[in-house]
């Protein structure tokens, strides 16, 4: 088979909190033609992103692991499923904020795939914002972007001067890479569907999984209602240790189900538009994490 004939692949990826899913959905519900297959990955017990991305042509989540690793041969499976599924023109895999993008791609070059997929772009989402603290903070938000062939400098409508303050310092790990900046992952689909038009990248033969070992994760389950005052509250005073924030909950604000989302100091609660979950859920990520404390700050957010 020729490549032309093959699925093109975007390997979406980039470091906690970067705006990847909010990319994601933009380009689902835009008016550009295409069929799109989507797989998420997430870095925890419970889909919190896979519930809100919506739009797909087929989504399949994978939960409980990191597809750069100890699912790596789920994620194959997945794939042969789709391509049985058929009925789409571009696929899109989402990976988690920790991972190596490398292999996700590197899979697509196995026995039974490659005749079948081919990898169109390795693209990475930076959050200019906290550019400096992920860097400082974790080994693997320089790694994301030192493997990017696409890079989307995003949330530069929060940063005065966001391009001159980051594009030097994004250079100085990837000088090969084109940098497309971006509000709210609000980028053309041109960008994201044909950035590397007829190619079919060339991997290298070696990859380190360095990323297990930097962050942790830890969910609270709850079938009880919130106070969304408290909740917001919570928000606002970060636990120690905490680096990322997200959950589905049940609260008593405007709307029966709420999504938020924290990163670095800054945070979001909305309305939850998705499938209704089984059970809310808050996701914790980040180092050395309380786990005792987190639960009885959670506790408290329950209305008596």
């Amino acid at each position: 088979m020729i490549v032309s004939e093959r699925i093109p692949v975007t390997v979406l990826g980039g470091f906690l909190g970067s705006g990847k899913t909010t990319l994601l959905n933009r380009l689902l519900h835009e008016a550009h033609g295409y069929k799109i297959a989507v797989v998420v990955n997430e870095f925890g017990e419970v889909g919190i992103d896979g519930a809100r991305v919506s739009g797909a042509e087929r989504f399949v989540e994978l939960d409980n692991g990191c597809l750069c690793c100890s699912i790596n041969e789920d994620l194959q499976e997945t794939l042969l499923e789709l391509q049985q599924f058929g009925g789409f023109d571009h696929l899109i895999l989402e990976t988690t904020g920790l991972a190596d993008p490398l292999p996700v791609g590197w899979t697509l070059s196995r026995e039974r795939l490659v005749d079948y997929y081919r990898l169109d772009c390795l693209m990475t989402v930076v959050d200019a914002l906290n550019l400096e603290a992920a860097l400082a903070e974790a080994p693997e938000a320089e790694m994301q972007i030192d493997r990017a062939d696409l890079l989307i400098l995003n949330k530069i409508d929060l940063v005065e001067d966001a391009e001159a303050r980051t594009v030097d310092r994004i250079r100085s790990i990837n000088g090969r890479a084109p940098i497309f900046p971006a509000e709210r992952g609000n980028i053309p689909f041109e960008v994201l569907l044909a950035a590397s038009p007829g190619e079919s990248r060339k991997l290298p033969g070696e990859v380190v999984d360095q990323h297990q070992a930097s962050f942790e994760t830890w969910t609270f389950r709850t079938d009880r209602v919130l106070s969304d005052e408290a909740l917001e509250d919570f928000l606002y005073e970060s636990p120690q240790g905490v680096y990322r924030l997200k959950g589905i909950v049940r609260t008593d604000g405007d709307s029966d189900w709420t999504f938020f989302s924290s990163v670095a100091g800054r945070f979001e609660m909305e309305a939850h538009g998705g499938p209704t979950p089984e059970t809310g859920a808050i996701v914790f990520i980040g180092k050395s994490l309380d786990r005792v404390a987190l639960e009885a700050r959670c506790e408290g957010l329950i209305l008596s």
